[in-house]
């Protein structure tokens, strides 16, 4: 069944869309790289991509996306088609309330075009989770869906003034009085991110979109079977009447085989890095080459270059593996992350991108709230 939708939906092409965790290139400055994101959302718009979505990530000298939100906001202003969302909000760092009320604000500045995804893991360091939340017991709590309910629960809340107003508190919550403002923005479509089956039952019981992370976790079955589950157990809400699923995959993507190997260096070195513990900017290609790897990092490097985690390659080799990832998968969507160190070579390989999938013409354009 999965593979009869996959390939009358490839016979098209995916929607194709961004997932942008903002490198902080060594020798630039983190000011020049929100630039950058600014740029490339803007780039990516013209090409007919669908969604841009911002990661969040703690503790990491590498990356610039720790408030996804904010960044979002900034987008809002220099875009008009794209969908903008997080990629996602880590909830479990977040009061319920807070994360109502910054999307709500973010539907106000951006009607009709925002996205709020959510993931469950800290997005960091069990320290920084702990600095991030504040208890032992909070970081070590199992509580997602209850926080899920929470925001839901003021989420669905109308005006207090209102004659209608029903908030889904019981009665005796002494949260019942709270009303998440802006009041008369709604909450924004609902994705749940997953690596595994745990966010997809979610997304079906919430009758929520799924994003699938086949570039945390490349077990291709586990997806295809995660999102199955998700399709036959999906129940219809305001926002979604059918499922719709999101496929993300790290791509490195350039004109040839070998540039992209080489381009997609510095994403090793990263992930060799995170596993030691180390911090450090986003290396270049040349900084990525003359790195003294030891005989186990190497050994540490194939295997990570073996993983599936990041496709890399010229045009033909990319298209195969995302062809295949797509046909496993049965997914509408591809959400694309290129993590390179420069922003000319990210910029080329969304073009390169949107050559193998073509895309539809772009959306009407919105007004902007503010042009700066």
């Amino acid at each position: 069944m999965v593979q009869t939708a996959a390939m009358t939906f490839l016979a098209t092409s995916p929607i194709l869309s961004v997932l942008d965790l903002v490198p902080l290139a060594s020798g630039s400055s983190s000011t020049q790289a929100v630039l950058d994101t600014i740029d490339l959302a803007q780039h990516v718009e013209a090409l007919g991509y669908r969604r841009y979505w911002l990661a969040e990530h703690h503790n990491m000298q590498s990356l610039v996306s720790s408030a996804p939100e904010l960044l979002i906001a900034a987008l809002s202003q220099r875009t008009t088609t794209l969908r903008l969302g997080s990629g996602g909000i880590m909830l479990p760092n977040h009061a319920p309330l807070k994360v109502a009320e910054t999307f709500r604000l973010l539907e106000a500045l951006a009607p009709d075009r925002i996205d709020l995804g959510l993931g469950r893991a800290p997005g960091t360091d069990l320290t920084t989770a702990l600095a991030l939340r504040r208890s032992r017991g909070a970081v070590q709590a199992d509580d997602f869906e209850a926080q899920l309910a929470e925001l839901l629960a003021f989420s669905d809340q109308t005006p207090p003034s209102s004659s209608a107003a029903r908030p889904h508190f019981p009665a005796d919550h002494p949260f019942r009085g709270i009303v998440a403002a802006p009041y008369d923005q709604p909450l924004p479509p609902l994705w749940m991110l997953s690596s595994s089956g745990h966010g997809a039952a979610v997304a079906a019981e919430l009758g929520a979109g799924l994003a699938f992370a086949t570039h945390i976790n490349p077990d291709l079955p586990l997806a295809a079977q995660s999102i199955a589950h998700y399709r036959a157990a999906f129940q219809p809400s305001a926002t979604f009447a059918q499922p719709q699923v999101i496929v993300a995959q790290s791509v490195i993507l350039a004109d040839t085989d070998e540039e992209a190997a080489r381009l997609a260096l510095p994403l090793v070195l990263m992930f060799l890095r995170l596993m030691r513990g180390e911090g450090a900017p986003f290396a270049s290609v040349e900084e990525a080459e003359a790195y003294p790897y030891s005989a186990a990092e190497r050994a540490q490097l194939g295997a990570m270059q073996r993983s599936g985690r990041v496709v890399a390659g010229g045009p033909d080799t990319v298209k195969a593996r995302l062809d295949h990832v797509l046909q496993v998968t049965g997914a509408q969507e591809l959400m694309v992350g290129s993590l390179m160190h420069r922003l000319a070579d990210r910029k080329r390989a969304y073009e390169l991108l949107a050559n193998l999938y073509p895309q539809q013409a772009s959306l009407p354009a919105r007004p902007l709230i503010h042009q700066y």
